[in-house]
């Protein structure tokens, strides 16, 4: 494992193994008491552990003379472990999907699914040991950080709102005075940044809330990160057929804008639009919401539901779209951090309906804010079941 493995081509990986920190010629033996902690790799590459069959996978190979570092870590005492390993331990452990997790092909991220799977985690802990419940997204991969490195991140999303908020709010007569649909300079994004912990001389009165503070500690275990503020090609007319949760979440990652009006009183912002943001705190994309449904004991189904436009998932036949997907709230509609377009207007933003549907509203319209974070990689989990009984516990490494 330290020599060259031929991948194809001309490309080849390089693997270094470590075993409690000490360079090691050999891999642990299965059964030993060692578990896979986490790998570095150069070229923005990374590599996944499958523990029940004791073997590696290096994900987004793009150069030859690649170097892996695989990490091992003894298990005494300690029942810490990586967030990563640990998500890759259950999911090397998910026979009949009772823990609601599976793998998605895109990007290779891993998602819990279903009405209720245990993704519990507590977060935002004070220093009396108070915490607020959180829920795992997923494991995503391919995370740009602000340090410009590729990692797979652990995603969380808080279980309760903040409370109601303005997406945007235009005071000045642009877009009809209903809000400007771009997160790079939006109301919720210098509130979201306040709350992080992070300084926004443009987080004014009118903008922020009164929700506090993220806990230091919480705020010590959060990446700054690229997140990906695209939207759906075309306008209303073409989005609505097409806006599956597969398709949107490549929606997510193009180039389009939130600004593809024709013109009019209605389209008038001059605002420099991206499709790209760094920072902490963000919210869920409408494709978390649509990848988050199972298909039940009949996988088949699943499939199904990835391919139903979300803004009929309350159409009669469609309900058990939302029914099996654990980000639908049924009492509030939920803001995500992606602009719809629209033929006339620029100032309207996805949002998950109390009626399971996902469609455009008004920018400048308050509806609950659940914030999302991605952990750091050295964030452990050190424990806890994962239920809402019993909530993954975290600490930093």
């Amino acid at each position: 494992m330290n020599g060259k493995i031929n991948i194809y081509g001309d490309a080849d990986v390089l693997f270094a193994v470590y075993k409690d920190g000490a360079y090691s010629e050999e891999i642990p033996e299965k059964g030993e008491s060692y578990y896979f902690d986490h790998a570095d790799c150069t070229n923005n590459a990374t590599a996944t552990w499958n523990r029940s069959e004791w073997s590696v996978t290096v994900n987004s190979l793009k150069k030859s003379k690649t170097k892996c570092s695989l990490y091992f870590s003894q298990n005494n005492t300690s029942s810490e472990q990586s967030s990563v390993s640990k998500m890759e331990d259950l999911l090397s452990q998910e026979e009949d999907k009772e823990t609601g997790i599976t793998i998605v092909s895109d990007d290779n991220n891993i998602r819990y699914i279903g009405a209720d799977p245990s993704n519990y985690v507590k977060f935002n802990c004070d220093e009396s040991g108070n915490c607020e419940t959180w829920r795992i997204i997923g494991l995503m991969d391919g995370i740009k950080t602000k340090a410009g490195k590729a990692e797979r991140l652990l995603k969380i999303i808080r279980k309760d709102s903040l409370g109601t908020h303005r997406w945007d709010l235009s005071d000045n007569g642009e877009n009809g005075s209903n809000g400007i649909n771009e997160w790079s300079q939006s109301d919720l994004m210098h509130a979201l940044r306040k709350y992080g912990g992070e300084s926004d001389n443009e987080c004014k009165d009118t903008s922020c809330s009164s929700w506090g503070q993220l806990s230091s500690s919480a705020q010590s275990m959060i990446e700054e990160v690229v997140w990906n503020t695209g939207t759906a090609s075309g306008t209303e007319s073409t989005w609505q057929e097409l806006n599956v949760p597969v398709v949107q979440y490549k929606w997510e990652r193009s180039e389009n804008t939130g600004k593809q009006c024709n013109g009019g009183n209605d389209c008038n912002d001059d605002v420099d639009r991206k499709t790209t943001w760094e920072g902490k705190v963000g919210l869920m994309y409408p494709s978390d919401y649509g990848y988050a449904t199972d298909g039940g004991k009949k996988q088949f189904r699943r499939m199904q539901r990835l391919y139903t436009p979300l803004y009929t998932w309350s159409y009669y036949g469609n309900n058990s779209c939302y029914g099996a997907d654990w980000l639908y709230g049924s009492s509030t509609d939920q803001w995500t951090m992606t602009p719809a377009p629209c033929s006339s207007y620029a100032h309207s933003v996805f949002r998950v309906d109390a009626s399971g549907d996902v469609y455009r509203y008004y920018a400048n319209g308050t509806y609950a804010v659940r914030p999302v974070v991605y952990l750091k990689s050295n964030v452990k989990i050190n424990g806890g079941e994962g239920t809402s009984e019993s909530p993954y516990t975290l600490s930093l490494n």
